[in-house]
């Protein structure tokens, strides 16, 4: 008797409300072919939200409600240039202004508007070191509930006009908490017909093994079994063990492949919060020149 086909389940991963957090910085408008080219396609609701930092007062006096004030008049105006760009662009925007600590709000914004992305912006080394190291983009990593779609200082100049999805890069060592971000890879890779490169480093001293090759054929063979069933028909998938360095192998193959989105599971905060300086994330991320998106797990399937 023959064997039963195998259906895949592509994930219903709906990303219908999406936060975009920006400083008005250069950065943070590259971030806006990416969010509007997921927009578009998602019918998504887009919240720009512009978080106004208190000042460094013990009281407050009323020059520093004056200067607060003038911050938000200046953010509401400089909001409302965004909302004309991205009318253009066929996308709504709803403008949002706080005040306060940037992770505390941009945390509670994600739990108030039953956000699905959020995406932000690193702005090299006064921008995404900051921010790595102890600040937006750390905490953020850490708590939120929702994936995180991170724009970095030497994104490709072709992502501005972003209008499609054609190659993905998902780079994995099999661990659970690296397949947390798959169902939304696997979902875009449907949404937009995409090719995915599923990616395993091995240990550099591996290439060294003349046995090497036929003992990488085993990890295929799993990434295969393990990632197969979740892929949709609709786009095509390779399976690709490599040997090296994994942040560089990471960065070569999506150079060589012209990939326009990198995805990376990541691990439990208190991991997160001591070694992301140190992480393949965290160089990926640094180098990247495309967009990279990261999810904490949260059920592991």
């Amino acid at each position: 008797m023959s064997a039963a086909a195998v259906v895949p389940i592509v994930p219903a991963i709906q990303l219908k409300r999406v936060l975009y957090a920006t400083d008005f910085s250069e950065g943070s408008r590259s971030a806006l072919g990416v969010v509007s080219a997921i927009a578009r396609r998602y019918h998504s609701e887009v919240f720009a939200a512009h978080v106004c930092a208190p000042l460094p007062y013990t009281m407050v006096t009323p020059e520093a409600v004056s200067i607060m004030e003038k911050r938000e008049c200046e953010a509401k105006v400089k909001l409302a240039d965004l909302v004309r760009v991205t009318d253009a662009l066929r996308v709504s925007i709803k403008p949002i202004i706080r005040s306060g600590d940037t992770v505390k709000v941009l945390n509670q914004l994600v739990r108030e508007k039953n956000i699905d992305l959020a995406v932000l912006s690193t702005h090299g080394r006064h921008g995404l070191n900051r921010l790595l190291m102890g600040s937006v983009a750390e905490e953020l990593f850490r708590h939120l509930s929702c994936p995180v779609l991170t724009v970095g200082p030497h994104l490709a100049h072709r992502f501005l006009g972003m209008k499609e999805i054609h190659n993905i890069l998902f780079p994995t060592d099999l661990s659970e908490e690296s397949r947390a971000v798959f169902p939304y890879l696997a979902s875009l890779a449907h949404e937009y017909s995409a090719r995915i490169t599923l990616l395993h480093v091995l240990p550099q001293e591996t290439a060294s093994n003349p046995d090497a090759k036929a003992l990488a054929e085993p990890l295929r063979r799993e990434m295969m079994r393990i990632f197969c069933p979740k892929m949709s028909p609709r786009c095509e998938a390779e399976f690709v063990i490599a040997m090296g360095d994994t942040s560089e192998r990471i960065l070569t193959q999506a150079s060589e492949r012209n990939v326009d989105l990198i995805g990376f599971g990541i691990r439990k905060s208190a991991e997160v919060t001591t070694h992301i300086r140190n992480t393949v994330v965290y160089k990926v991320l640094l180098n990247a020149r495309c967009p990279v998106l990261t999810h904490r797990v949260h059920r592991l399937w």
